[in-house]
């Protein structure tokens, strides 16, 4: 157990005052490096974290963890999601159909996505049905060719539900006036709001709807949701391989290098950020060893009194260790608020100047996300760093020769 005279000690030169050696600022500006330090790589990890955690649970939410369709003409629908099911690790199938368009209106167009969904069955796949802000998803079972799309859309085209839009599809119809694009008026039954970037360019309809208007006798496929999604890829390759004519992939697939990644700009973020706390910590190791330097004849004197070599590498060590710790605290707590206010700040002046700094990403606000393992790992690497830095300057001052630094003195 440390004596209670060696914590005082090691606080005291920790925060000496002394105006003859001029380090009445030393202890604090190390203590301000520290917490910087650590602010910095707190925040940065928030920040990448809230990226993870919004790819997962949002992103991940709406869009497939895995795709199954069949090469052959003769799909049995119900058939195939009755297979699906029975796979321990598949949660939930849904029938879907994609395609590419234009929404025209009379002063503006804007390229969309198409998906054609079955609305009863797809909150087993997606959480588009909770994402429902005005209307309702059901309604586009008993609304012929009624459409949901997204906040960001309506907005742009100034749409509320019971309005009509046009659609356009690629794909050719002919009649008696020759040839031209397949076009459809399309009544809005609801707007969803997902805080992604679909909410710019999503048109959800009725399966049956949309395969009408391409004109096409079966549906695109099966979505599927897994209960774990890092096992989507075995969970597919194990369906297709139970019969001939099925093909599919996974979000591992689709989306695995977004997320991977995220995960490698974690790691590189957080190596560099620990490049400045190490900086931080060598400065505490600097300023011991100036301490050992101009405390000699004290270190001497104590030695004289009694004080062994164990003595006065644990006060020097608890010494750096006071300074770091304190660091490491100061800056997890403002690092913690530091991302407790960068988001919702961001997200009002991004919003405010319409800046559009999100535009880029797949979402559309500003993410944090705080994890404890984070916080515990920053606490452990700093303590480790900080007692291995200030271990050199301790031994220094414990080897010193009394006797010596005395006879020095006179």
């Amino acid at each position: 157990m440390v004596g209670h005279w060696r914590f005082a000690l090691a606080r005291k030169l920790a925060f000496s005052f002394s105006a003859r050696r001029g380090r009445s600022l030393v202890g604090p500006l190390s203590v301000i490096g520290v917490a910087v330090a650590i602010a910095a790589l707190f925040t940065v990890l928030s920040i990448v974290n809230g990226f993870d955690k919004e790819f997962r649970e949002r992103l991940l939410a709406v869009t497939p963890h895995g795709v199954v369709y069949s090469d052959g003409s003769n799909l049995d629908i119900q058939k195939m999601r009755g297979s699906l099911l029975l796979n321990p690790n598949i949660d939930g199938a849904a029938p879907f159909i994609e395609s590419q368009g234009l929404v025209v209106s009379s002063e503006s167009l804007a390229p969309v996505s198409v998906r054609g969904i079955d609305p009863q069955i797809e909150g087993t796949v997606s959480i588009l049905p909770r994402a429902i802000v005005v209307g309702d998803l059901k309604s586009l079972e008993t609304s012929r060719f009624g459409v949901v799309l997204g906040s960001d859309l309506a907005n742009t085209f100034e749409l509320s539900v019971g309005d009509q839009i046009k659609l356009v599809l690629p794909q050719v119809s002919v009649s008696l006036a020759g040839s031209h694009l397949t076009t459809r008026k399309l009544e809005v039954v609801g707007i969803f709001d997902l805080g992604l970037d679909v909410d710019k360019n999503l048109l959800v309809m009725h399966v049956n709807d949309l395969r009408r208007l391409k004109r096409q006798k079966k549906i695109d496929g099966l979505s599927i949701k897994t209960k774990n999604i890092f096992e989507a890829s075995q969970t597919v390759f194990e369906v297709i391989y139970s019969e001939e004519s099925l093909n599919g992939y996974s979000w591992q697939q689709s989306h695995g290098a977004l997320y991977r990644a995220i995960g490698t700009q974690k790691a590189t973020l957080a190596f560099l950020m620990m490049f400045l706390v190490f900086a931080a910590v060598f400065n505490i190791s600097s300023n011991l060893a100036l301490t050992v330097s101009q405390t000699k004849p004290e270190i001497a004197v104590l030695k004289t009194m009694g004080a062994s070599h164990r003595d006065i590498l644990i006060i020097f060590l608890l010494s750096g260790l006071y300074i770091g710790l304190l660091g490491v605290l100061a800056g997890l707590a403002l690092g913690f608020g530091i991302t407790i206010v960068l988001a919702p700040l961001f997200n009002f002046l991004n919003e405010s100047f319409q800046s559009g700094l999100m535009d880029q990403y797949f979402i559309k606000h500003f993410p944090t996300e705080i994890i404890v393992s984070d916080i515990v790992a920053i606490v452990l690497i700093a303590t480790a760093t900080i007692i291995t830095f200030s271990i050199i300057p301790a031994r220094k001052a414990a080897r010193m020769m009394p006797a010596r630094v005395l006879s020095l003195e006179t």
